[in-house]
């Protein structure tokens, strides 16, 4: 037995899937389709199998019946390689059956003729083919992927057939969604009335490719197959996440999404990658967009855009408590979970807290961008003494000296101690003598209102020089953002007059120690087409830049105004 554990390769399936060991050459060979991994225990071994036997036909034959995703992948290759196999069970139908090849005419046929509920998968290879006068005899519903999928194989692949397919489908009065691309479902019997809806992983789309690599490398983005990774494309229809033996970036989409932006969304989206609205909709707080384009899963980012929108907008905050648990689990759950109670409690509604609300639902940032009445700090202090020194600084946010005196003066009663005769006598010094802090001191010296800095010095009298910089190795916010910074922040001199949503999060930040942003996209929008698409490229892109300054947006302007010489002749 000794032996054999030293030659994987000579044990039997069923163990060599048990066994997790990492080797470059096995995903290589594989992906190849020249010999199957030793072991595969590692899912990226299994991926690159996936990938090799999509690509070539008789390869890894002996892992029919092994797992249902092997056996899935190898009745796909037979089906694009023209043979109809025997397909036992619901769980060895492959989804997509289109890539990396399309199936012929007469396969196709042949197997919708054997198996009937794999009409869509049939007219779905129709619309990537431009299978036209097929498609119309197999008579599908007007179904949405289909229709997408043709739609961007006449514009990507200048298809005939497939912009025949297209017509067709938006000329019916109602169609439906049957595919689902983020599950790898057909459900006939289930279908629904729906839109083109930019939920289609169309086919050149999949010719993105990642590279193969172990699981103790470390990449920032780290690939689905990877132990940490957090954030894994939305759809994998062909079972192989796109592995390869290189990286690959498939073409863009065939219209521009910023249009979209500043205008209504169409019934039937057009050919775009709607992920930027779906993060300018999360981020606007923008309920009825968000709501209709948002995917199964979230894009990487996008939970900091929803943050956003919630403090920013109430409405949207409302929804959330309908979409997430009241107590979560899911770390960026808590999160969102934590910006709703922000938002609530600007709002003025304590009704959600408890004395069981858990701390790590408790926000730190309750005072931007708004501020809540004097009496919601005071009773929110009182309820949960946990919160005492964020309501204090909401009232020197909020210029409220009245209310910081009450709670200063309650805080030996809030926190139930007695003073001992080393301690001030005043107990409005009592707290902030043991717990005044950078944060509040900070907030207080931003402050136009100095009586905040007068109570601090009064407590701590050398404040000015303890609290001249945080604590050693402080992560906290707030010991570096005051409310100044987010009513008025510093607008970024650098500007993306094309594809200006760039969206990104940071682990430090005032949202609750979250930074969150989508770009400087107001420019670019009133700008719109003053500057040719063609001179940005020509001044900017062609000179290694994607962002320009405020200055050489001005130069530019002039540029693109200035006549031409061959008009001034």
């Amino acid at each position: 037995m000794a032996k054999l554990e030293n030659n994987p390769d000579q044990l039997p399936i069923a163990k060599r899937l048990t066994i997790a060991k990492y080797d470059a050459e096995d995903c290589k060979d594989a992906i190849h389709g020249s010999r199957i991994p030793k072991t595969m225990g590692e899912q990226v071994h299994r991926l690159c199998t996936i990938r090799g036997i999509r690509h070539h036909y008789g390869f890894a034959q002996e892992l029919r019946g092994v797992t249902p995703e092997f056996t899935r992948a190898l009745n796909a290759r037979d089906i694009m390689s023209g043979i109809i196999p025997t397909i036992s069970r619901p769980e060895e139908t492959p989804y997509c059956i289109w890539y990396p090849e399309v199936p012929k005419e007469d396969t196709l046929r042949d197997l919708v003729q054997r198996y009937p509920d794999m009409l869509y998968h049939a007219a779905r290879s129709c619309a990537v083919a431009g299978y036209f006068d097929l498609y119309q005899e197999l008579d599908p519903l007007p179904e949405v992927h289909v229709a997408e999928e043709a739609g961007y194989a006449s514009m990507q692949k200048s298809s005939n057939g497939s912009q025949q397919i297209y017509e067709h489908i938006l000329s019916q009065s109602v169609k439906f969604e049957i595919m689902n691309d983020y599950t790898r479902m057909v459900n006939i019997a289930g279908r629904r009335v729906a839109s083109l809806n930019g939920d289609t992983a169309a086919y050149l789309s999949l010719t993105a490719r990642s590279k193969y690599y172990g699981p103790r490398e470390f990449k920032i983005d780290a690939k689905p197959w990877h132990r940490f990774c957090t954030d894994p494309y939305y759809s994998n229809i062909t079972e192989d996440w796109g592995i390869d033996d290189h990286d690959c970036e498939a073409p863009n989409a065939p219209e521009d999404y910023l249009p979209l932006v500043f205008s209504p969304l169409p019934a039937d989206l057009p050919f775009i990658n709607k992920d930027k609205l779906i993060y300018v909709a999360a981020y606007n707080g923008d309920i009825d967009r968000y709501a209709r384009l948002r995917r199964p899963q979230m894009l990487k980012h996008e939970w900091a855009m929803v943050i956003h929108g919630i403090y920013h907008n109430a409405i949207f905050a409302k929804w959330w408590t309908t979409q997430i648990a009241e107590h979560p689990e899911d770390r960026r759950e808590i999160k969102i979970r934590c910006a709703i109670n922000a938002r609530r409690i600007m709002s003025d509604d304590l009704s959600w807290l408890t004395a069981d609300t858990p701390g790590k639902l408790l926000p730190d940032l309750i005072w931007y961008p708004a501020v809540a009445h004097c009496v919601t700090y005071e009773k929110l202090a009182h309820m949960r003494p946990a919160m005492f020194e964020t309501c204090l600084r909401a009232c020197i946010v909020a210029n409220d000296p009245w209310t910081w005196d009450d709670l200063l003066r309650a805080a030996p009663d809030i926190f139930k101690f007695t003073r001992d005769s080393s301690e001030p006598e005043d107990p409005k010094l009592w707290w902030l003598s043991k717990h005044a802090r950078y944060g509040l001191w900070g907030e207080a010296a931003a402050s136009s209102n100095k009586i905040f800095q007068k109570d601090i010095l009064a407590a701590v009298p050398d404040g000015a020089q303890k609290f001249k910089t945080p604590h050693t190795n402080s992560d906290w916010w707030g010991d570096y953002y005051v409310a100044r910074d987010l009513y008025f922040p510093n607008r970024s001199r650098l500007v993306r007059l094309y594809d200006p949503v760039q969206p990104g999060s940071t682990t430090e930040g005032p949202y609750d120690g979250m930074g969150c942003g989508i770009g400087d996209v107001d420019l670019a929008l009133f700008l719109g087409g003053a500057i040719s698409r063609e001179t940005w490229k020509k001044e900017m892109e062609d000179e290694g830049s994607l962002q320009a300054s405020i200055e050489e947006i001005w130069d530019l302007l002039e540029l693109n105004q200035a006549p031409s010489h061959s008009s001034r002749i």
